[in-house]
């Protein structure tokens, strides 16, 4: 991506690869705000010593996301790009109203809000705005034991398809599908190495390769309503 000073938001921007996108997207000149519910100690040293503004929400609801894209609209004239990343992953053995609803808040009601919110500051046809949802490979390929968090990544990526057409030629629109670039501490060993065995390149990618993907979509500007599974080859399930 061109060093030249952007406007990027991140979602989810506390912790894990949200943080280190803020870190990366900081370093490399970018003007970044980070949307969380819960600013972790890390981000808002971040904020502190970096380009960085830090836009709490009490959630992501309806209400607290206008109140978002009311605050970017004042500060910015123009947004470069947004990457939602932020995400929630449990399980779920019986179905739960609460948990759906939270589910669609994070992975579709507020990614499309932000898209439509922020529409006229990111479309631009000589110099497009950029759009990246964070998906997963199971939206393809659905966890039973993880069907609602499943369902609502694959809702995330058929907004991809469709803000691509919506959006075209002023805002390109892509998802990124990550597999085990990175455990989370409640992973036992005996899971990791299960999921490693069924990864063609058997090791944790970390977050380094996410955010070259994401760099690889800023510098192709013939790239939209796509997919890039950032995965070691995990969707292909095995050997």
């Amino acid at each position: 991506m061109s060093h030249d000073c952007k406007n990027i938001i991140v979602t989810g921007a506390s912790r894990r690869l949200g943080l280190f996108l803020c870190e990366q997207f900081c370093a490399q000149g970018h003007h970044v705000f980070a949307i969380t519910r819960e600013p972790s100690e890390a981000l808002q040293s971040l904020a502190g010593s970096a380009s960085l503004t830090v836009l709490s929400v009490a959630s992501y609801s309806q209400h607290d996301i206008a109140g978002v894209i009311e605050k970017i609209h004042s500060s910015a004239d123009r947004i470069h790009g947004i990457v939602h990343n932020a995400s929630v992953f449990t399980k779920n053995k019986h179905f739960n109203a609460e948990q759906f609803q939270l589910f669609f808040d994070i992975h579709m009601a507020c990614p499309a809000q932000l898209n439509e919110g922020l529409r006229d500051l990111l479309f631009d046809e000589s110099a497009p705005g950029v759009i990246v949802h964070m998906t997963d490979i199971y939206a393809e390929n659905p966890s039973k034991e993880h069907v609602l968090y499943c369902a609502s990544k694959a809702g995330l990526e058929n907004m991809t398809k469709g803000f691509a057409k919506k959006f075209a030629p002023g805002v390109r629109v892509m998802s990124i599908q990550p597999g085990p670039i990175q455990f989370l501490g409640s992973h036992s060993e005996k899971e990791k190495q299960q999921v490693l065995a069924e990864t063609l390149l058997d090791y944790e990618g970390g977050f380094l390769p996410v955010f070259q993907a994401i760099n690889s979509i800023f510098d192709n500007a013939y790239l939209t309503g796509s997919c890039i599974k950032v995965d070691g080859g995990r969707a292909l399930g095995g050997r």
